[in-house]
């Protein structure tokens, strides 16, 4: 039987985010990812402490990341914007005792025709233990995109409330996120907020290599469950009037818009030494909600993430 510890790992809160994935010091990110979808648990991985008196001194910690995140593509939700956008992103975390942080993050476009600054994101949350290896999270990401941003898979978004409840069993952790999405008011396309639920589950197998160093491999999968208003605004910037049509008559005809909107599966790689983490991650997003004039071929891209946690 291998030999596992508790491993401390700060996330980045780069856009999941689940926020992704997609996409703290001493607990799981309370976010996927606000700038890319990312890995939701897989950004953050910590193994729970059944010890009281080691929870009892975490609580106490003050913490200080700074992190930088490679990526060579994007993805929203199951939404792809049609064309790469490799990014980079770097950010910073302080996370005070008893659960409070806060995070701020920067990403820049790296592609020769529309690089540049793209967004920023604001993040303060709250952890709350409520039993032995459960939190329960509340945060809110506020965000400022650049005009006309190539991001156009998530530039409306405005705010993204979230919470979430996690919960570790041994090395296996398993999340349940609701986001609630705001946009910008749009003139193209009366289309109202989003609910995202989203079930995470990841399982950590960790190996010591010294005393101050050790190697974590992290499979993890999640779905993403939700309203569809971000398809519409993401077809409202279409060249191809047919489509926004087509799909503003199936959306009359059928009110209830819920449905399951992509499945992601990561794979990361985590080396840690002393307060240095590097984090590798395969990231696969399956769309599963497709409308016709949205790309909906799965997309594969990888992240890497570099991290410097000050206790």
């Amino acid at each position: 039987m291998m030999k596992l510890s508790g491993l401390t790992i700060f996330s980045l809160l780069l856009i999941a985010v689940k926020g992704f994935a997609v996409n703290h010091p001493v607990k799981p990110i309370g976010n996927k990812a606000p700038l890319v979808s990312l890995s939701p648990l897989a950004d953050s991985v910590k193994k729970a402490s059944d010890d009281d008196t080691a929870d009892d001194e975490e609580d106490n910690v003050r913490t200080y990341a700074f992190g930088l995140e490679f990526g060579s593509d994007q993805s929203s939700h199951g939404l792809h914007s049609g064309k790469k956008l490799p990014y980079i992103s770097p950010s910073f975390t302080y996370s005070a005792p008893k659960g409070f942080y806060i995070s701020i993050s920067d990403q820049f476009i790296l592609s020769k025709d529309s690089g540049g600054f793209d967004a920023f994101a604001l993040n303060p949350g709250w952890n709350i233990d409520i039993a032995d290896n459960t939190t329960l999270n509340f945060n809110l990401t506020h965000y400022w995109f650049k005009a006309n941003t190539p991001l156009s898979i998530k530039a409306d978004l405005s705010d993204v409330v979230e919470t979430y409840i996690d919960h570790w069993f041994g090395e296996t952790e398993a999340r349940f996120t609701i986001d609630g999405n705001y946009y910008k008011k749009s003139d193209s396309i009366n289309a109202s907020g989003d609910i995202i639920l989203t079930p995470d589950i990841a399982h950590t197998f960790e190996f010591d290599i010294s005393k101050k160093s050790s190697l974590s491999l992290i499979p993890e999968g999640s779905m993403d469950f939700g309203t569809t208003n971000e398809y519409s605004r993401y077809l409202s910037k279409s060249k191809d009037t047919a489509y926004i049509q087509s799909y503003k008559r199936a959306r009359r005809n059928n009110k209830s818009s819920f449905a399951v909107l992509d499945l992601n599966l990561i794979f990361t790689v985590n080396y840690k030494v002393g307060n240095f983490e590097f984090q590798p991650a395969f990231n696969f997003n399956v769309p599963i909600y497709k409308v016709p004039g949205i790309p909906d071929k799965p997309l594969a891209y990888g992240t890497i993430n570099l991290i410097y946690t000050i206790e």
